[in-house]
């Protein structure tokens, strides 16, 4: 019994090496023939029968797919495409339209790959809006690079509206800020960029809700003693029109009526 595994373990021993010979051969073969005189004739004669094999392959575009999209629709992507049904798959320039794709307003990335033998696949992925931009009669989406995205005609609600020249630019800065201050950040409904300087927001009311002056500079530290100043005195609640912040070393605020009907009405600061 012994004997006959031994047996066995030879002969498999003993094929492996003669086929390690066979594929040595034939490589030495091929090379010697490559690097011969005949070698570009070969060669020529192999990429002859490799295209003859694929175009008896059949390999036709029928379908067209296109994933990842939200606000962008396939129709959209189809129509930026220089593909029609039928042509060879491995005629499509793939980076030509790659480029076509991301002309679109909300396309960020794209991929598109060949699924033999006769699919394309187009994956995408959109930019996301993180606030819109009013500009003269236009309201336009910002990404979160700060850069405006040119589709006016999607509506997009719960998000910071904002003004100014130079807006965008400066909105995923404020955006982040606001986000660590949620407490101001939920009733911010609006902010101006004054003289491409500064901000101005209005909580609770896009056009006439309580104005916020904040700094130049250092903006997390206004918004910190804003959140104390709400933490300890309900500030934000209080019968306000403008909270100026401007200056580190003092508070300045104006009420929603003039002095003379505060006092009329019995109201104190």
């Amino acid at each position: 019994m012994r004997k006959k595994r031994q047996k066995k373990k030879t002969n498999k021993f003993f094929k492996l090496k003669i086929t390690l010979l066979i594929l040595f051969i034939l490589m030495f073969l091929v090379g010697g023939v490559l690097i011969s005189p005949y070698g570009p004739l070969v060669k020529k004669w192999t990429i002859t029968f490799s295209n003859l094999c694929v175009q008896k392959a059949q390999f036709n575009l029928e379908k067209v797919d296109v994933e990842g999209h939200v606000r962008t629709t396939s129709e959209d992507v189809i129509k930026r495409l220089n593909l029609k049904r039928g042509i060879k798959i491995f005629e499509v320039d793939l980076e030509k339209e790659k480029e076509s794709i991301l002309t679109l307003p909300w396309i960020k990335t794209v991929r598109i790959e060949r699924h033999l033998p006769s699919q394309i696949l187009i994956s995408l992925t959109e930019k996301t809006p993180i606030a819109v931009w009013q500009n003269k009669k236009r309201y336009l989406p910002i990404d979160e690079e700060g850069n405006p995205i040119l589709d006016d005609k999607t509506v997009l609600a719960n998000l910071l509206l904002v003004v100014g020249e130079d807006a965008p630019k400066h909105t995923p800065e404020l955006i982040d800020l606001l986000a660590k201050y949620p407490e101001i950040g939920k009733v911010a409904k609006s902010a101006v960029r004054v003289g491409k300087r500064r901000w101005n927001l209005y909580l609770n009311d896009a056009e006439n809700g309580l104005e916020i002056r904040l700094p130049e500079t250092d903006i997390k530290a206004a918004l910190e003693r804003l959140k104390n100043f709400k933490e300890e005195g309900d500030i934000l609640n209080r019968d306000l029109k403008v909270i100026d912040l401007k200056l580190p070393d003092r508070l300045i605020v104006k009420s929603s009526e003039p002095l003379e009907e505060r006092t009329k009405n019995g109201k104190k600061n």
